[in-house]
């Protein structure tokens, strides 16, 4: 065990280090975060608007609440992407100090601009008719990847130009927001035109336009590498073995984001449609990978520890731990850097991810309600689960609980009975140390 420490110290942690320190990866998180109040935002009402009960959903159709219902959640998931594009330009422009909202403004536009603003339609004659609008589809998760990308490129290129004194000089008794307004008139110019070069250049493809042709050539088959059971699975066991190690999965927080951001609009566009959720297999293994992590579970096992250090640790940690908050846990045991729970840190969730995979490919197969995914991530997830999924996802979830109890529980014993040990030792001390005092 300690020699594979010392391994993965040597090898893991300076890679740690370096995903830690990169402006985009640490743009990418913290772009993502900035959105997580649009989503936590609508998660009440879209919820209760959708709430897995056929007569529930019926009774707001029959009095028309469901068409607000239905746009307050467009409104958030459904333009997703623009959200994305913004904030994550900030974040990328802060991170290489160049003016944030010109960045974020000028990467929002850029995008609009390359995005087809027509659509063609069927009157009731059934003639095609032509309406100028923006494509709701480009918006939401198909234009999450490609909006991702032009925020990043654009922030750069924006950076890059501003550095060449391509801007207005202007006297200093101009206002301040006068001038950050009116000095990069000549490189926003450079980057419209670069725009428009785009625009036009992807007119005369197949696709019609970039972001359609992006789709077509890079998005598919990108989600179908990185939005799929597997990856899911190798990803949250990462996160797992970084843990350990004392590194905040914040780390892929940024990838892993735009993964189950792209998951969430696309299953939820479908289902919004009726149609079959795109990421059905992946959102359920991310679950059920999740139920394995719950360490509600395995606090309140640590009630019945010998150790009063455990106790009062299981004390402490077991109304944060509910509400998936394992900080205390972690650093209170410790669980990080402990060679003891090296095993169950790991693999649980490993176990549970290709478990769940199998179950809900063949016995249990899953009907999930993709709105309950909007739940904050506080949400315990002995309540999210059941929602979520109904009663195969309920069975599926308690086989994960089953799972993290059957790996955790000789580990915690040995731990347990160590640290009882080990107080025993120090009361024996502390008793002859007064008798001799006597």
């Amino acid at each position: 065990m300690k020699r594979f420490e010392q391994l993965l110290n040597d090898k893991l942690m300076p890679l740690a280090e370096k995903l830690t320190q990169n402006k985009i990866l640490g743009a990418l998180m913290e772009g993502f975060i900035r959105c997580s109040p649009i989503t936590l935002g609508i998660a009440f009402i879209t919820i209760i608007g959708n709430f897995p009960i056929p007569a529930w959903t019926k009774w707001l159709t029959e009095i028309g609440l469901m068409q607000h219902v239905s746009a307050i959640t467009n409104g958030a998931t459904g333009v997703l992407t623009l959200y994305v594009i913004y904030s994550l330009s900030m974040a990328y422009a802060k991170r290489i100090e160049v003016n944030e909202r010109n960045s974020a403004l000028i990467s929002l536009a850029f995008f609009i601009m390359i995005m087809p603003q027509t659509i063609t339609t069927m009157d009731a004659a059934g003639k095609e008719t032509v309406i100028n609008a923006l494509k709701l589809d480009y918006l939401g998760g198909q234009g999450l990847f490609i909006g991702m990308i032009i925020a990043l490129v654009i922030t750069r290129l924006y950076a890059y130009l501003s550095s060449k004194n391509l801007s207005f000089k202007l006297p200093p008794s101009v206002p301040a927001m006068v001038s950050q307004s009116l000095s990069p008139v000549f490189v926003v110019t450079i980057i419209f035109v670069l725009a428009f070069i785009v625009r036009v250049a992807f007119s005369y493809t197949s696709a019609g336009d970039i972001i359609n042709f992006f789709i077509q050539v890079i998005n598919a088959p990108l989600n179908s590498v990185v939005a799929n059971p597997l990856t899911i699975i190798l990803i949250i066991s990462f996160m797992g073995l970084l843990w350990f190690f004392g590194i905040h999965n914040a780390v892929l927080q940024g990838p892993l984001g735009a993964i189950s951001l792209t998951m969430l609009a696309g299953n939820i566009t479908a289902f919004q449609n009726g149609e079959p959720l795109p990421y059905l297999m992946p959102a359920v293994v991310y679950a059920g990978m999740t139920s394995a992590g719950f360490m509600g579970i395995i606090v309140g096992m640590m009630f019945k520890s010998k150790s009063q250090k455990y106790k009062q640790i299981a004390k402490l940690s077991f109304i944060p731990s509910l509400f998936n908050i394992t900080e205390p846990i972690m650093f209170g045991m410790p669980i990080i850097m402990n060679p003891i729970f090296f095993i169950p840190q790991v693999f649980p969730q490993l176990i549970a991810g290709f478990v769940t995979w199998g179950l809900a490919s063949t016995i249990l197969p899953i009907t999930m309600n993709p709105y309950m995914s909007l739940m904050p991530w506080t949400t315990p997830t002995f309540i999210k689960m059941p929602l979520l999924g109904g009663i195969n996802f309920t069975i599926i979830m308690i086989i994960c609980f089953a799972i993290s109890i059957l790996i955790w529980y000789p580990f915690l014993k040995v731990a347990d009975l160590r640290e009882y040990e080990l107080e025993q030792q120090a009361q024996k001390a502390l008793d002859e140390g007064e008798d001799n005092e006597n």
